[in-house]
């Protein structure tokens, strides 16, 4: 968090400067053809996290997002209108007659509401405002429909992002290394569709202009070869654009494959970047996204994944698509036969060692493998016969769920970063060959939206179900890797306990809050004992409690403690009690299980460190309801400390005055 910090502090004190970039942004994506190149969403999405984390003013965001939003089309209007038919033949319009011939197109089919709607289509948003303006539309109409959509374009941007930094507002409030996790992935992921929409919206133009000229070229040649190869490369064959840009990525994915294997097979400095990714991951490593990544880590299990691709083959199958059902299972089959031998070839060992996984290789790693070639296939059919931005939402709406499964591989330490990008891919480069097949045949009705249902409700039925039963599994399978230590009990008694922290430490790495007990044994005693004083256990804490903290109207008993965590750990137990006369305080017991174990005899017990602090319940912008820690009074803890004295069976350790110089009660509760 202390690299992210200065930038949000930065912009709170200087907010002139995030309105003068969100401005600019907007402004530039409605500028006729650069707004291709802008990476517009990210940037005010982002800015509007900024507007939800409580860092800049929502309204000054949104009259900057939509000012420059509307003055950009209005420019681009008046361009039109000024030049007229002139414009396609001056620069850059005359860059891409292929997405200028297109937004003709869209507007004559939509006329006035292609102003908004093209607001929201990727390509031709770009020319859409200076080819109506080219066509004459009076600048009334224009104005009334430029800033009506203008609004509702800013808040479509700026109102997802406040969502979103309120999640994060909500996860720093919980955990700051969580933020940082989710951070990262919301940074891979726009990075991801930006590229997508540029590769898609920039260079597609590009192609099909180079398209042009290459089928001109080869139509004056003599003979048949060069002429039909024209014709297939001609923007006039439906498939011609897709079959190029699939060729390309089949080249350069099996090349980049290649190169990575060699660099792990050679032991070449990408071994080196490997190693600091994995620290750097694991130094993130906390339970809340833990939780998280392992659930969506078995999203990409082959019980998920081979749910889907059974869909896909199904329902080709159903439909009589005798060959593409064919070319879908060759493909999915060749993945997960080259995935297992290839690991056995090169038998990378994994960052860490996990029990219960059916290999013990990493390279390449089968989930991203797997996930990308499944799920790209589907995307291959779903967008067969479909325009280049219909391609690209579906395209970055696979990649996401993709990269997400991606990216917790390497969190969870199962994979090294090159792993994942060796089977990423691999993956890809198969994707291609199989998008080549379908392409160059002609275009045909596969029902896309029935297949995207079908294979929706196998991949959430499936994930379900997954999660549902192997949950558990899979999160202590995944769960850091930490040496136990051994004491016996004299040891602990007269010294050892020193070791163990004496202040509960959270990721941000701060130790304010001091720990009340440590508890050698059994908890069942400490519970009863609290059952009879009034407490009530919270069990533990999970994300569906959390959903609660998102109604600002609820009272602090209707929350869940918040999950206070120690070295990343949640708390084993948590209890709470009102503070008599405030509604709004309540007192919260924790204990978490430490790294430490005690001998007696021929068994060995495990020693929990406890808290007891206070909670009030805190509203930020009236928009959640979080509770918030306070240190409890004094004879609080005295009270908790009497309550340890008259449990029964249990005897308090008393070491060097401990109990009364700091508040630290040594239980043994060994039986």
């Amino acid at each position: 968090m202390e690299y992210i910090q200065p930038y949000l502090d930065f912009f709170t004190q200087n907010p002139g400067w995030a309105i003068a970039i969100v401005f600019l942004i907007a402004f530039g994506e409605a500028l006729l053809i650069i707004g291709l190149f802008v990476p517009s969403t990210a940037v005010l999405v982002g800015a509007g996290m900024l507007v939800g984390t409580g860092h800049l003013e929502f309204w000054p965001v949104f009259a900057a997002t939509a000012i420059g939003a509307i003055l950009g089309d209005q420019l681009s209007y008046w361009a039109g209108r000024l030049f007229g038919e002139r414009l396609k033949t001056l620069w850059p319009l005359n860059r891409y007659p292929v997405l200028v011939a297109r937004g003709e197109d869209f507007v004559r089919k939509h006329g006035g509401k292609s102003i908004a709607i093209g607001r929201f289509v990727p390509g031709v948003k770009a020319v859409v405002p200076g080819i109506v303006g080219m066509f004459g539309m009076g600048q009334v109409y224009f104005a009334v429909i430029n800033v009506s959509s203008g609004l509702f374009w800013a808040l479509a941007h700026v109102a997802p992002g406040m969502l979103f930094g309120q999640v994060l507002a909500m996860a720093g409030e919980l955990s700051e290394r969580l933020l940082i996790v989710l951070l990262v992935l919301l940074v891979l992921l726009a990075v991801a569709g930006w590229l997508i929409r540029l590769f898609i919206g920039g260079l597609g133009p590009i192609i099909e202009r180079g398209q042009d000229r290459f089928a001109a070229w080869a139509e004056r040649q003599p003979g048949r070869f060069w002429p039909r190869i024209g014709a297939v490369i001609s923007p006039a064959h439906p498939g011609s654009l897709s079959i190029i840009l699939f060729a390309a990525l089949a080249v350069t994915a099996l090349i980049a494959f290649l190169h990575i294997m060699s660099s792990v097979f050679g032991q070449s400095a990408l071994i080196n970047t490997d190693l600091s990714i994995h620290n750097m991951m694991q130094s993130l490593r906390n339970a809340p996204a833990d939780e998280i990544m392992t659930m969506v880590t078995m999203l990409g299990d082959g019980a998920v994944m081979g749910t889907v691709g059974i869909a896909i083959v199904l329902w080709l199958v159903w439909r009589r698509e005798w060959r593409i059902a064919g070319a879908a299972f060759v493909t999915i089959l060749a993945a997960r036969l080259f995935v297992p031998l290839m690991k056995l070839w090169l038998q990378r060992p994994r960052p860490v060692e996990l029990t219960g996984l059916p290999e013990i290789f990493s390279f390449p790693s089968g989930h991203t493998t797997f996930a990308t070639v499944t799920l790209g296939v589907f995307a291959v059919l779903v967008t067969h016969g479909l325009r280049s931005w219909g391609k690209a939402v579906v395209f970055a709406a696979v990649g996401i769920v993709v990269i997400a499964i991606a990216y917790s591989r390497i969190y969870l330490g199962a994979h090294w970063m090159s792993d994942v990008l060796g089977g990423f891919l691999f993956g890809a480069a198969m994707i291609a060959a199989f998008g080549i097949a379908i392409e160059a045949v002609p275009s045909r009705r596969l029902q896309p939206i029935g297949l995207s249902i079908a294979v929706l409700l196998a991949f959430l039925a499936a994930g379900t179900i997954h999660i549902n039963r192997d949950y558990t599994a899979n999160a202590e399978m995944y769960s850091p890797r930490e040496a136990i230590v051994l004491y016996d009990q004299e040891q602990w008694e007269t010294g050892a306990w020193a070791g163990l922290s004496r202040r509960r430490i959270d990721l941000a790495g701060r130790n304010e809050e001091k720990f009340a007990a440590q508890w050698a044994g059994d908890l069942s005693p400490l519970s009863e004992a609290l059952a009879k004083d009034g407490w009530t256990e919270q069990g533990k804490w999970s994300w569906t409690l959390g959903l609660a903290y998102l109604d600002p109207n609820r009272s602090l008993a209707d929350l869940a403690p918040r999950p206070a965590l120690h070295r990343g750990r949640a708390a084993e137990f948590t209890w709470t009690k009102p503070v008599a006369g405030d509604a709004n305080q309540r007192l919260v017991l924790r204990a978490w299980k430490t790294d430490v174990m005690i001998g007696k005899g021929d068994k060995t017990y495990p020693i929990y460190v406890a808290s007891l602090m206070r909670e009030r319940l805190r509203h930020d912008l009236n928009l959640y309801a979080v509770p918030s820690a306070v240190v409890p009074q004094p004879a609080e803890l005295e009270s908790f400390a009497s309550l340890l004295r008259s449990i029964p069976g249990v005897r308090i350790v008393a070491v060097r005055g401990l109990e009364a110089k700091d508040g630290l009660t040594l239980v043994d509760a060994m039986q």
